[in-house]
Parts: C-alpha cells; sequence; structure tokens
C-alpha cells in the first residue's frame, strides 16, 4: 500500500482550510520560500492563528529581508490537502507537549484510516524523522443497530448514547399491550408500565463497550442494552457481596497457601490464571477477552 503509492500532491485550490506558506514573484512566478519565511510565519501563526496569511498584507508576512521587495511578491493561495493537514498533528501533539511520548503509543481510528490519517502520518513523520508516529495501530468496525443495519435519523433506528445513559422521553409503555388496550377501554388503570428507554447509566454503556470485539461492526440496541444492564448488576451485585465479606480482613490473618483446602487452591489457581487473562487482554487491546473472562470466572 505504502511502497506502491504514487506521488502526493499536497496542494488544494478551495476557499477553505490550512494555507501553504509560500510566496511567487510577480513577473516570473518563481516560488520564495525559506526557513527563514517560514519561520517568520510560524510566528505569526502560534499567535494569530492560520487566518493572518489571508487578512495580513504581504509586507507584514515577509521577514524584514524582503519587506522593501515586498510589491513583487503575491501571497499564495493554494491550502494543504486536510489528510496532510491531520497527518502532521503528531508533530504539534505528541512531539510537542509535556507529558506525552513520540512515537505515540497506539493510533485508533476506523478500518477506512488505512489510506488515510494512518497513512499520511506515517508518511509525514517517516519524511521529517524516519520513524513512524506511532508504535501500533488499531483500527475498530462501525456501530450498526440491532439487525446489522447501518443507522440512519431518516430510519429512526440511532442509538443515542445520551439518551442510553439518562434516559429518553419516551420512558414509558406497557409490557402487556393487548390487556392494557382493555383495562383502558374499561378506564382502569394499568399497573404494568415498564421504561421503553430507561436510564442503563455510564457504566452499562461502558461495559457493552468492553463486551464487544472491535475489530469488526459492533450491534447495539434496546434488547442488547437490556441485557448487559442485567449482567452489569450480576457483576455489580457479585463484587458488592465479595466486598463485604472482606471489610473486615486483615493480612495478619491470611492462611499460607500450604495449609489451605484443595478446593481454595484450586480456586486461587484459577483467579491467577483469570488474572494473567485479563492482563493479557489489556496489553492486546482485547477489552472484549477480559469482559468474557469475567462472565464465565466460576
Amino acid at each position: 500500500m505504502i511502497s506502491g503509492r504514487s506521488d502526493w500532491c499536497i496542494s488544494r485550490q478551495r476557499t477553505w482550510g490550512v494555507p501553504i506558506p509560500v510566496f511567487y514573484h510577480v513577473d516570473t512566478q518563481e516560488p520564495l520560500i525559506t526557513e527563514k519565511t517560514i519561520e517568520h510565519i510560524k510566528g505569526i501563526v502560534s499567535e494569530k492563528g492560520s487566518d493572518a496569511w489571508w487578512y495580513m498584507p504581504t509586507e507584514e508576512l515577509l521577514p524584514e529581508k524582503y519587506r522593501d521587495k515586498a510589491s513583487e511578491y503575491r501571497k499564495g493561495t493554494d491550502t494543504m490537502d486536510v489528510w496532510f493537514d491531520s497527518g502532521s498533528s503528531w508533530a504539534a501533539v505528541s512531539a510537542k507537549r509535556d507529558g506525552l511520548n513520540f512515537p505515540a503509543d497506539v493510533y485508533l481510528e476506523g478500518s477506512d484510516q488505512h489510506r488515510g490519517w494512518f497513512q499520511s502520518s506515517l508518511l509525514t513523520s517517516i519524511a521529517t524523522t524516519g520513524k513512524a508516529p506511532y508504535s501500533s495501530v488499531i483500527t475498530h468496525g462501525f456501530v450498526l443497530d440491532e439487525e446489522g443495519f447501518k443507522m440512519s435519523k431518516s430510519v429512526g433506528n440511532v442509538v443515542d448514547p445520551e439518551k442510553v445513559i439518562v434516559g429518553g422521553k419516551n420512558s414509558k409503555v406497557c409490557c402487556y399491550r393487548n390487556l392494557c388496550y382493555f383495562l383502558v377501554l374499561r378506564s382502569e388503570i394499568c399497573l404494568n408500565l415498564v421504561q421503553e428507554e430507561p436510564p442503563y447509566g455510564a457504566d452499562v454503556l461502558r461495559l457493552w463497550v468492553s463486551s464487544v470485539d472491535y475489530t469488526g461492526d459492533v450491534l447495539i440496541g434496546s434488547q442488547i442494552l437490556r441485557q448487559m444492564s442485567d449482567m452489569y448488576r450480576k457483576l455489580r451485585g457479585t463484587m458488592r457481596f465479595l466486598l463485604a465479606n472482606l471489610h473486615d480482613w486483615k493480612p495478619e490473618n491470611s492462611v499460607p497457601y500450604s495449609d489451605l483446602p484443595k478446593i481454595d487452591q484450586y480456586a486461587l489457581f484459577q483467579l491467577e490464571n483469570v488474572v494473567a487473562s485479563m492482563k493479557d487482554g489489556y496489553d492486546n487491546y482485547q477489552f472484549y477477552k477480559i469482559y468474557q473472562v469475567c462472565n464465565i470466572f466460576p
């Protein structure tokens, strides 16, 4: 994909975008772009933003050395290809900001970015530093509805994360629709109302994210969220029970492994396997395996 790609034309003729900081001689059209002109423009952009190229006069954009000849030059109007722009983000983020590493530990994006951001970042970094801007790349699929269809506002199958967390407006619907129909006819109050878009909270949504294999397309919908909510309550209930039984435990109460009953030794052996599997899942960004291990742990 990289070795066979054609030359990359990074200029675009658009009315918006990051300008290419080059000047042209009015008569000869000879380009003027040097380290001094770049450094001068960098200082202006860092203070006033890239729009300064469009509204500042040429004589102010040129360094002192060229200002007496400013009338002989015009500003270029081409903008950078957005992929060159975004593909250079590592230079302003991970390579500059305190607390970040260069190369970055991981770049994460959709599978369509193999020819996009992943590749443009790789090209710009290799060209200027001789190494990739990331140590590893993770690609993910796309979120579909429960039937495996692309989400669409017009179709009405979009799952809104905010509604998953705090609940929706049409919050109540009868779980016994036919029975409720007759109750309404008799002017009786239905006691079988349940929430159609209940507030599951952020933890249920997080649990769903951790449960799916994001390397392919993933499904989400009301039925899946209900199942995930049930699983969340089971996990939370189990953790609360275990913590409640350990609230007064002290290290001096520990029993040597060799003195434990065989069943307890077996349980600890299984626990070590679970911990090792979970660490391996984290190391390889396979979070769904951690979820699976938690579910099957005896």
